[in-house]
């Protein structure tokens, strides 16, 4: 078990290239972004060990402040997006009681460090959440991971070759407590926008063939130029079929094929649609005031008009998200 240690962190300064990155550069990028996150049972403990975990992607930093983007079924120990409809009004979100713990590190790093759950904000309806950790009040007694934000990326198409990246509980990481970072790549294979497939899929809209397993949940997609195009979190489930004896007849596979991502323009689309109290980027009372990025009027042009054509009427709001 690691050490929870306060660290004084200096700001980190990023750019883009015009170019594509070579692999490695894409690793990089994903390695010093990409935090682990882990539901420890009884931390201080001699026994302490961890019942479940995810990933997280840094995606801002604001005068020592750390914003990560993971899933809210990452982070709650019920989320009742998933839920069959018979069981939904019963269904109360919750988080985990006081013998758990979330702790967030990296694989560089020989320190956790604790998130409170007033540091985090979650959204009922789309499987985002985001973590807030200080790092204001920490000293510094060792080395430590470079955090570093991700760059906010959203210009897709189909067969965009894609990356992930995150900490799945595969052959070689059972039964740790830290389990290593493992990547993946592929394509995009669509974008599903109509009502009746986002139910099905619960606003997950963004399939792509960068295999997940479960663990990379919450942790980044992103495109050949290592900027964020979504959030991982869900796969398809393969079928079985079975005769009268019980005897297996057929495997459709064909749901298993495809895994999804949460699409960062629906983050930025949740921001515009917000009321002034709820918490978030637009309240200034809020913890969260000003967590997402601002967006590039060049680079995101299409997204600044999509949101404008959908919203006309919240253009100022819309206005302050963009550079």
């Amino acid at each position: 078990m690691k050490k929870i240690l306060l660290i004084f962190l200096l700001p980190f300064i990023f750019s883009s290239s015009a170019q594509s990155l070579d692999n490695y550069d894409i690793y990089n990028e994903l390695n010093k972004s990409t935090v682990r996150i882990n539901i420890w049972k009884d931390y201080e403990a001699n026994d302490a060990h961890t019942v479940a975990g995810g990933s997280g992607v840094i995606i801002n930093e604001k005068n020592g402040v750390y914003f990560i983007l993971t899933n809210a079924h990452v982070l709650l120990e019920k989320f009742c997006l998933f839920k069959e409809a018979s069981v939904e009004e019963s269904c109360v979100n919750k988080f985990w009681d006081e013998k758990f713990s979330i702790l967030v590190d990296t694989p560089d790093t020989k320190f956790d460090y604790l998130v409170s759950y007033d540091d985090i904000m979650y959204w009922a309806n789309y499987d985002f959440a985001v973590i807030r950790l200080n790092m204001n009040n920490y000293v510094i007694e060792d080395q430590f991971h470079d955090f570093s934000p991700i760059i906010i990326g959203g210009n897709w198409y189909p067969l965009l070759k894609v990356f992930g990246s995150g900490f799945p509980s595969i052959l070689g990481n059972y039964e740790k407590n830290y389990a290593s970072m493992v990547f993946c790549s592929g394509v995009v294979n669509t974008l599903f926008t109509d009502e009746h497939a986002l139910d099905q899929l619960s606003n997950y809209s963004i399939a792509h063939s960068c295999n997940l397993a479960n663990g990379m949940s919450g942790g980044p997609l992103v495109d050949e130029d290592g900027k964020l195009l979504g959030i991982n979190g869900l796969s398809g489930v393969t079928d079985t079929y079975s005769d009268e004896q019980g005897e297996l007849e057929y495997i459709d596979i064909a749901a298993a094929r495809f895994d999804y991502a949460m699409d960062i323009w629906d983050l930025y689309n949740l921001e515009i649609l917000s009321t002034e109290d709820e918490p978030g980027h637009f309240n200034s009372n809020s913890i969260f005031y000003q967590y997402l990025p601002k967006l590039s009027h060049d680079y995101h042009s299409s997204f600044y008009e999509s949101y404008i054509d959908l919203h006309p009427n919240k253009k100022t709001r819309i206005d302050l998200l963009f550079q």
